[in-house]
């Protein structure tokens, strides 16, 4: 199994892109996220000590080769420390700069390959120059001095074996190296600072894209494409659209699980690892929808448009709901074994249920009624109940076809009604076309900006549809997030 920290990091990064509003601190904007992240933790003395032993065992064998006086032996080093040096400043120049060609071409032979190596190195000093920030010029300028035909004539050499001049370049590739580490760094955050959010975003979701694939295709994980394409089209089942096979886990009152040979009878496949988090919490989201619209339909509360009073039932009884879902402390199901949180759950929904029924109710609530009134939220919100089932049937099936036709299927007309998923949605912010954000390749087109609208018989409340439109916005992101992602290890 890979390190619980690595898979942190790849989790953060997944919800950095696919919903920043989330985890970005209030006021922050992307760049700030990047810019404050933690670094590396120092290596622990041991491993710095061993560290420093392997790093000067490798400059002092490059150094002895070097030493000698046969250029037969000091080519073929030079060459691996070209490459060396080609690796460290491969990212600071254009692939076909004279400086990675001529470390990348072979070398050629000389008498004297110290003082070609000499005149090489000095160029690369040189080069680096031009491309480091202003602050960088004084450690380019040291080393640069160091190259000086003075300096090499008066190096003097650790050992009377070494030749100075070995020396000179052994310290000069040494510091090279590490300098190029600094200014890729420097080079990274200018890069990021330059960039709008939009281009972050899109190099935000392009690095998740990277790490979700090299993660769940991590030997440890579940290893290889063809794997992935197996555990799918057994996942799939008879189902011809994944995301139908999906909502039907999502009804299910086991919460979804997604791991490595799981036998959880509600696991997901391993495409959706990094979208499990998410996909609980629409899990419980959805079963919160279902009880607002079932507690709503016991009460019987007369239309918005009514002569009246206004009531404020399902804004306090979602206020209820929602609290449980964002502490991750909602159940699926509320049945003979609930504990005492649930116990207390159902019991503040009964209030709900009465207090509403007792300001709209022609005469006075009896304790009988009360009674009666609790025994009925308690039935209504099993899964078993047949008006909480047709409620689920109906909401599920809605979002279903909203989300086939916009991934590309057919519009779903029932009776007199229509449910359909708008190609423009009018967010107040311009208009905003809903398929230029199904690349998900540079528009920076925010998820948030779509707000789909559903409106399902039974669900007509506004916060029910509200709250429905919400769902459906995180439904529509993962599955953008997974056809960007692992559409290429599903069967065709």
């Amino acid at each position: 199994m890979l390190p619980a920290e690595l898979l942190q990091q790849a989790f953060f990064l997944h919800a950095l892109a696919t919903e920043p509003a989330r985890v970005l601190p209030p006021h922050k904007s992307l760049l700030a996220m990047l810019a404050r992240a933690p670094s590396a933790p120092p290596p622990s003395t041991l491993h710095a000590r061993v560290e420093r032993v392997v790093h000067k065992a490798f400059w002092d064998e490059a150094l002895q080769s070097l030493s000698s006086p046969s250029p037969a032996v000091q080519l073929p080093r030079l060459k691996l420390l070209y490459n060396d040096l080609h690796e460290a400043l491969t990212p600071l120049f254009p692939p076909q700069h004279p400086i990675l060609l001529t470390l990348a071409a072979p070398l050629s032979p000389t008498s004297s390959p110290l003082h070609s190596t000499l005149a090489l190195l000095n160029e690369v000093l040189v080069a680096l120059r031009q491309r480091c920030a202003p602050a960088r010029d004084p450690d380019i300028d040291a080393l640069l001095a160091n190259l000086a035909p003075s300096s090499e004539t008066t190096s003097v050499s650790e050992a009377p074996s070494e030749n100075p001049l070995a020396a000179l370049i052994v310290s000069t590739l040494r510091d090279l190296i590490s300098l190029a580490d600094v200014l890729k760094r420097d080079l990274t955050d200018t890069l990021l600072g330059a960039m709008s959010e939009a281009q972050l975003a899109d190099v935000i979701r392009q690095q998740a894209l990277t790490r979700e694939r090299e993660i769940v295709l991590d030997p440890s994980m579940w290893g290889s494409i063809d794997r992935l394409k197996d555990l799918w089209k057994s996942w799939l089942g008879s189902e011809n659209i994944w995301t139908s096979r999906l909502l039907r886990a999502l009804t299910s009152p086991t919460p979804v699980t997604c791991q490595p040979d799981d036998p959880h009878p509600n696991s997901l496949p391993p495409q959706l690892f990094f979208s499990r988090p998410d996909l609980l919490y629409i899990q419980n989201y959805l079963q919160a929808l279902v009880i607002g619209a079932s507690l709503n339909a016991l009460v019987r509360l007369p239309a918005p448009t009514s002569p009246g009073p206004p009531h404020d039932f399902m804004s306090r009884v979602w206020t209820l709901l929602k609290a449980e879902i964002d502490r991750d402390e909602y159940h699926n199901a509320i049945d003979d074994k609930s504990s005492v949180d649930d116990a207390t759950k159902l019991v503040n929904l009964a209030d709900e249920v009465i207090r509403a029924r007792m300001l709209f109710s022609a005469s006075p609530i009896s304790e009988q009624d009360e009674r009666e009134l609790r025994a009925a939220v308690e039935r209504t919100l099993r899964l078993q109940d047949p008006v909480f089932a047709l409620l689920q049937s109906r909401l599920i099936r809605a979002i279903d076809q909203q989300i086939i036709e916009y991934m590309g299927g057919v519009v779903y007309k029932e009776k007199n009604q229509v449910v359909r998923f708008p190609e423009i949605m009018r967010t107040g912010r311009g208009n905003v076309t809903l398929r230029d954000y199904g690349s998900g390749t540079g528009s920076g087109t925010p998820i948030k900006t779509i707000q789909p609208v559903i409106v399902v018989q039974g669900f007509e409340d506004k916060i029910l549809i509200q709250a429905g439109g919400e769902v459906m916005e995180k439904l529509i992101a993962i599955a953008l997030w997974f056809k960007n992602v692992w559409e290429d290890t599903t069967p065709s």
